[in-house]
């Protein structure tokens, strides 16, 4: 008996691992191509090489793959694959052998258990690293820029024309940077001026400093210290140039950014936002899971009467529906409305509820 349920599996698996791989590479396909659509009008302007442009695409191969196509894949593939052993009655062969429905899909539900690891392993690893080679290159390399900021020991680091900014936390709802401290240098690099801020928000095109001190550095060692509690100060750089520097800062894996967390956390800041990109991070892996669990019952129902074109739209659209709950969701944790572990959890469980609901209601 266990060794003809081995041979069930293990042809169950041969033809679902034959889809996945075409699934998942036709998908890759096509986000590839749409990015290199939005990014040609910047490869024409600066004359980009062809060897940086396919560099930066097969940099950007591991987001696309672990952020956006996996678990669409997955779901495509279940549909795909169980609609053409429905549809040439090989499920129903199975079933008159006595082999019940949940042991025909066990095989489906242990590989996307395995994905969704690789997928935890792939966010945490390689996304953050190809990440951030794919920004440096498209900066620097394609678009000529000085590398002027970047982030280190869960600090944010800006060199501006004013000297170099240290920034414990950006707020981009409220404008704010929070933790903000400016050092100032002469032409011998010697550090003249240190402006030392628990907040610098941007209003009205200025810059407004909060509880904090600027201390002057003289020659022989003299420093003389101005406490403030609100001030205005004239910047070169504008907010969207710290903003810039934020968006590197999201390249953090599950370990970093929780390191982060702790991190602006002791020092008295909110972490919401952080906090539910955190949770995501764990939920969004077992979307691959849940997406077997959903299409399990659509294969089987429309199996016999759809085809490939069935199977696709079916995929669209619940790829569609996850994606707008999931970062309405996100939105809702990020903003304080919901808690950022419900925030990030429920789209995941309601679809999964969904798709047990829905697979128990099969004939088996």
């Amino acid at each position: 008996m266990f060794e003809s349920y081995w041979v069930l599996h293990r042809y169950v698996i041969r033809e679902y691992l034959k889809v996945f791989f075409l699934s998942l590479s036709g998908l890759i396909l096509i986000y590839i191509v749409v990015l290199f659509f939005q990014k040609v009008d910047t490869f024409i302007k600066y004359q980009a090489p062809f060897h940086l442009i396919f560099e930066y695409l097969f940099y950007k191969i591991p987001e696309v793959i672990f952020q956006w196509t996996l678990p669409y894949a997955v779901l495509l593939s279940t549909l795909l694959t169980l609609g053409t052993l429905s549809r040439h009655s090989e499920i129903t062969a199975m079933k008159a052998g006595g082999v019940s429905l949940y042991r025909i899909t066990i095989p489906l539900f242990a590989i996307a258990l395995l994905i969704s690891f690789l997928s935890f392993l792939g966010n945490e690893y390689v996304v953050p690293m190809t990440n951030k080679e794919a920004e440096y290159l498209f900066s620097v390399k394609v678009r000529k820029k000085e590398p002027a900021g970047f982030f280190k020991n869960y600090k944010i680091w800006y060199h501006g024309d004013q000297g170099i900014y240290n920034i414990q936390l950006l707020d981009e709802k409220e404008k704010k940077l929070k933790g903000f401290t400016l050092y100032q240098f002469d032409d011998q690099f010697r550090c003249t001026r240190r402006i030392d801020a628990r907040e610098a928000m941007w209003i009205d095109g200025k810059w407004k400093f909060h509880q904090g001190a600027i201390r002057e550095f003289g020659d022989g060692g003299s420093i003389r210290t101005t406490p403030f509690q609100e001030t205005w100060g004239t910047l070169s750089e504008n907010w969207e140039s710290f903003l810039q520097v934020e968006h590197k800062s999201r390249e953090l894996s599950y370990t970093e950014l929780r390191n982060y967390i702790q991190k602006i956390q002791t020092s008295g800041y909110d972490a919401t936002r952080y906090l539910t990109d955190l949770y995501a991070k764990l939920s969004y892996p077992f979307l691959n899971l849940i997406m077997v669990l959903i299409g399990i019952p659509f294969a089987l129902k429309t199996g016999r009467s759809g085809g490939v074109a069935l199977s696709i739209g079916i995929s669209v659209m619940i790829g569609f529906a996850y994606g707008v709950i999931f970062y309405v969701f996100l939105s809702f944790g990020k903003s304080g409305v919901l808690p950022p572990f419900l925030a990030a959890w429920t789209p995941t469980l309601l679809f999964g509820l969904a798709g047990i609901f829905t697979l128990t209601s099969i004939r088996q």
